[in-house]
């Protein structure tokens, strides 16, 4: 998932020098999101189907192609067609990733035990963290600077070339599926694609972190369209330079990694990330304020701000995470989190897009105070929610309630 970061902060780099504008850089995320929502659809089905650890060595090599295409496509001479081929190598890029994710998060239960498997979730994603800061703020920015943005595209199909063959040696406990998921083939796919869907509105644990899940992904993808404008346009700072603001964030998700594991029975599944949800949008709230004036005085104000976001980002993800993972049915669990991996896809698009546009005419810090104001509403209904339901079992089993 680093190059996926990397190879994303490379485009966003290179639209932001050839257009200077939100919306543009809003479209890099945007001209992913159709292709990944369509992928996201079938990726459920595919994982369950025909097994985790083959889908995901078939995803890595596809991601080896999309990079390489990367790299193709800064070279062209028109700046349109760079635009759009940009896009399209994004778009690839991200519609296989949603093979990959849901192969890796449905083969993790199968590795752990059901009582470690919220810890088990805090170390991969602390895994996937330390990774990604090389990636973003290590890699990316030192490849950036040096050979420039396209170049990112070469150094990440290395990263993939590397990947692939880790995958390729490893051999894990699958759950059994089921026998007529192997005779019936792919004519009831449509079957396949309902069942996931099913099993969440069914579930009204799943449902609601689907929503929670769904929103904070959301909020985080505006963000980062929102990133290089901030740093260009805000704090007078090289557009090369945002991956450096992203260092707090990464602190601040290992710190509540951390956290997490280390106090999860403190809380409930809900608990936290209702708790995850207001922090965010504390911070968030407070970014909006330090980002009114267009000056690098403001940066030492946004440092501890967007380590809060990190930190909290951490609170949401880790537990939804488990409870996707923990709560559906082993022959169903690659399924609910493509399906959860859809939802997202497909309610990003519009937040994106007025995002972006609402940036380039009323101020970045005006859209980030609104994100705000959505992130402390879902955080104070799911705060109720959690609260009404103390006298419950604290969701630590794989039973719903």
């Amino acid at each position: 998932m680093s190059m996926v970061y990397a190879l994303g902060l490379a485009s966003a780099v290179v639209v932001e020098d050839l257009t200077h504008s939100s919306t543009q850089t809003g479209l890099v995320i945007v001209s992913s999101i159709l292709p990944a929502f369509l992928a996201s659809l079938f990726a459920g089905a595919v994982v369950d189907r025909s097994g985790k650890l083959p889908v995901l060595v078939a995803s890595l090599a596809i991601r080896v192609v999309a990079a390489l295409a990367f790299l193709a496509a800064a070279q062209l001479s028109s700046p349109a067609l760079v635009l759009a081929a940009i896009y399209a190598a994004n778009a690839t890029g991200i519609a296989v990733t949603q093979f990959t994710a849901s192969a890796e998060a449905s083969l993790l239960p199968d590795l752990v035990s059901g009582e470690h498997l919220l810890s088990a979730n805090a170390l991969f994603q602390l895994s996937l963290l330390v990774a990604e800061g090389l990636g973003i703020v290590v890699v990316a920015p030192l490849v950036i600077k040096v050979a420039g943005a396209p170049a990112m595209g070469a150094v990440a199909a290395l990263f993939y070339l590397a990947a692939l063959a880790l995958a390729a040696t490893l051999r894990a406990r699958e759950a059994a599926r089921p026998a007529a998921a192997s005779t019936r083939g792919w004519a009831s796919l449509s079957s396949d694609l309902q069942a996931g869907w099913r099993t969440i509105v069914q579930d009204r644990v799943l449902g609601m972190v689907v929503v929670q899940a769904t929103l904070a992904g959301v909020l985080l993808l505006v963000m980062l369209s929102l990133l290089p404008g901030l740093v260009a346009r805000h704090l007078d700072l090289a557009v090369e330079d945002t991956p450096f603001l992203l260092l707090p964030g990464g602190i601040g998700f290992g710190l509540g990694l951390f956290l997490v594991g280390r106090y999860e029975r403190r809380l409930s599944r809900p608990a936290w990330i209702a708790a995850g949800l207001l922090g965010l949008g504390g911070a968030l709230g407070l970014l909006a304020l330090a980002s009114r004036q267009a000056s690098p005085a403001t940066l030492p104000l946004m440092v501890p701000l967007i380590l809060g976001m990190g930190l909290s980002l951490a609170m949401v993800i880790v537990p939804a995470r488990t409870v996707l993972q923990e709560r559906p049915p082993a022959e169903m669990r690659g399924r609910v989190i493509a399906a959860q991996f859809a939802v997202a896809n497909a309610v990003a698009v519009l937040p994106l897009l007025l995002g972006g546009a609402l940036a380039d005419r009323l101020g970045i810090h005006l859209v980030i105070g609104l994100l705000s104001l959505v992130a402390l509403g879902a955080g104070a209904l799911g705060w109720h929610y959690a609260r009404s339901e103390s006298a419950t079992p604290r969701w630590h089993s794989s039973r719903p309630c």
